[in-house]
């Protein structure tokens, strides 16, 4: 049976419905939504967002309600839904919401995240039965894991053939599936954004009165300091960052040495704290825990350059928001945005995340650094992230829709 809009779906028809799914809309998804919304009204098309939850433990976003300026529909709701309820991307009730949901809306194009998750298979067989073109919006890379060639072609065969176009973070992205014989004329590029603007904004306000933005919160130390901001979580490669951290502190003494700011929680941070206190470093790392979207700005903006440790991140979307608020980089190689957000010593500096000796060289080639050549990688960070901004999210959906809905007259 026929979609009762299928009919529209072709680039004649400027009556458009195109319906973009995510697990939650935070800050990072509302600014590409905004930019996608306003760019769909420009061709008479209408767009409307669905998410799983309107909240997560991991990631309590604050209050987003001035963000959300287009229609979304939330198939678990904190307040009506009871905590019993799998709420996380595995869950098969929000699933089987997902489909009468679809019925309502009536999209002409489905944009979906990933392939793993029983929402976005439950998106897939919707858009299937009814003969709806599907974007697969995909962030991973060949690395993330270890590949068997097995089920790589299960993967190609199962899911990937099954959507018309897609749209990834980068490069990295675009080579996976081209691995798993996804066509590269229906790849595009600009999933992977964040708000640059509201970033760049919010640092500049600190740096413009630091008197003030410490005042809003205390707990930014008076010292220069390195800022990680990440989930205090294994792979986050956390731990192994503040012995590194520790090595380079006994390099530089100190009263010379920078402190370092660890923004986040999760499962390792007792694990972290033992560290710090074997390692005498209570003094100079600080664990303010979650930073809220709203205060996030001051933290970078008086800060002296960014770290992002990881020993496995798809792309980090962070790294997105410490090149917009103008910070020097220093980047796990195994990072997807720092293939691509990261100039190797020209706004930052790659290194092995399994080498504590890699790291310590990091932080040291940082902070050997003048506050000129500081302040010009921040410059740079910001011009290289501008190509990485949610116009090009929006553009590049739409460049996508155009892709599958030729695909399908085929």
């Amino acid at each position: 049976m026929l979609s009762q809009n299928s009919s529209k779906g072709n680039l004649r028809n400027p009556a458009m419905h195109v319906v973009v799914i995510f697990y939650n809309v935070g800050g990072y998804h509302a600014a590409r939504l905004r930019a996608a919304y306003t760019l769909c009204q420009t061709k008479g098309w209408s767009l409307s967002a669905v998410q799983v939850t309107d909240n997560t433990q991991e990631r309590p976003w604050g209050d987003l309600e001035q963000e959300i300026t287009f229609p979304l529909k939330t198939l678990l709701p904190v307040a009506t839904t009871s905590a019993s309820v799998d709420r996380s991307p595995w869950s098969t009730v929000a699933a089987s919401l997902l489909t009468p949901c679809l019925d309502a809306l009536q999209p002409d194009v489905v944009a979906i995240p990933g392939w793993g998750f029983p929402v976005s298979r439950t998106a897939v067989s919707w858009c299937q039965r009814h003969q709806v073109p599907a974007i697969l919006m995909s962030e991973s890379k060949w690395d993330d894991e270890k590949r068997q060639w097995w089920k790589e072609k299960l993967k190609s065969w199962l899911y990937a053939r099954k959507y018309g176009a897609a749209l990834v973070g980068g490069e990295l992205h675009r080579d996976y599936l081209a691995k798993l014989g996804f066509p590269g004329d229906r790849i595009f590029l600009g999933y992977n954004a964040v708000d640059n603007d509201y970033f760049t904004a919010r640092a500049e306000v600190a740096r413009q009165d630091p008197v003030a933005a410490r005042l809003r919160n205390p707990s930014i130390p008076l010292r220069p300091y390195f800022i990680v901001v990440t989930r205090l979580l294994e792979r986050k490669n956390v731990y192994c960052f503040v012995e590194a951290f520790a090595a380079y502190r006994q390099q530089v003494g100190d009263e010379q040495g920078w402190d370092l700011v660890i923004c986040g929680s999760g499962a390792e941070e007792p694990s972290i704290r033992k560290i710090i206190l074997e390692k005498e470093l209570n003094n100079c790392v600080h664990l303010p825990g979650f930073i809220t979207y709203q205060a996030i700005g001051d933290w970078f903006g008086l800060a002296n350059a960014f770290v992002h440790p990881a020993l496995v991140e798809q792309w980090g979307l962070v790294v997105n928001e410490a090149c917009a608020a103008g910070l020097p980089i220093l980047c796990s190689r195994t990072v997807g945005a720092g293939y691509e957000l990261v100039s190797e010593g020209h706004n930052g500096l790659l290194f092995d995340p399994e080498s504590r000796q890699d790291m310590t060289r990091a932080l040291l080639a940082m902070h050997q650094l003048d506050s000129d050549s500081r302040t010009k990688m921040g410059q740079l960070s910001q011009i290289i992230v501008a190509n990485y901004s949610p116009n090009q999210f929006a553009d590049g959906l739409l460049k996508a829709i155009d892709a599958a809905l030729i695909a399908k007259k085929k």
